[in-house]
């Protein structure tokens, strides 16, 4: 009697061969989404290579998840290195995340509000250059409506800024030279005649008792001759301080005059 429970209770050939049928069924359809996978993570991996921004993965923690080739080219990082450490140190040389008015993180804006984000930030390159960057950081959501990564998008914008740069610093020296002229314009006539007065003090007797004070008359005439030819030959924008914190034209470095 207890043999014929034994028998009864286990599988037949026919129900080992359908058991059988369904693990090879399984395993096929594991290994047919593996390379399901794996098509779709180089389809990925060729779409970001490809892109000229870099594009970084941020955990909540404000690890790497992923980064794209763009990414470790600008800051000089294997993929292995990449992933798994702080985004902060990489990209602008820090041990903690950017914080200040000036520097906001949009990745902890991102977790925070749970909204897309855009910033400026100055990165650090491998040599240490500076790297100009618009960043634009979006949400990825878990099946709980809960930010859980974050994808920041930078593109570089070096070139861009100092093109910006140099027109600004062109439209200064410009605004410059047309107030040289007109400065310059104006005084040229009187300033002439002052100067071809001068050799009166060159016939002054020592004991004149207005001597000393003709002199230093003379002296700042030709010191404002000296300015007023540095105006007008004003080639740079070059400023230095001044009082209350303000800031003023130099002319010795502004000027092509020796």
């Amino acid at each position: 009697q207890a043999a014929r429970v034994r028998c009864v209770t286990n599988p037949t050939y026919q129900q080992l061969e359908q058991r059988i049928a369904e693990l090879e069924r399984e395993l096929e359809d594991k290994r047919n989404a593996t390379e399901d996978l794996a098509r779709v993570r180089y389809y990925l991996d060729c779409v970001t290579s490809g892109m000229f921004e870099s594009l970084v993965v941020i955990n909540r923690d404000f690890t790497i998840k992923d980064a794209n080739e763009r990414f470790l080219q600008d800051y000089g990082p294997t993929l292995g290195r990449a992933v798994g450490a702080t985004c902060h140190p990489l990209t602008h040389g820090l041990d903690t995340p950017c914080s200040g008015s000036g520097h906001l993180c949009p990745a902890a804006e991102v977790f925070a509000t749970g909204e897309s984000a855009r910033a400026e930030h100055v990165h650090t390159g491998p040599q240490g250059e500076q790297i100009f960057v618009e960043i634009y950081a979006f949400p990825l959501f878990d099946q709980d409506g809960v930010v859980q990564e974050v994808v920041e998008v930078s593109h570089n914008i070096t070139d861009r800024r100092r093109l910006d740069e140099e027109r600004t610093e062109r439209e200064k020296l410009e605004a410059i030279l047309e107030l040289a002229g007109a400065v310059c314009h104006e005084p040229n006539q009187p300033l002439q005649a002052l100067l071809c007065s001068q050799h009166l003090g060159k016939n002054l007797p020592p004991d004149d008792p207005f001597l000393n004070e003709r002199l230093s008359l003379f002296s700042n005439i030709n010191r404002i001759s000296e300015i007023t030819r540095k105006l007008q030959t004003i080639s740079h924008y070059k400023t230095k301080a001044y009082a209350m914190g303000q800031r003023i034209i130099d002319f010795d470095r502004a000027s092509k005059v020796p």
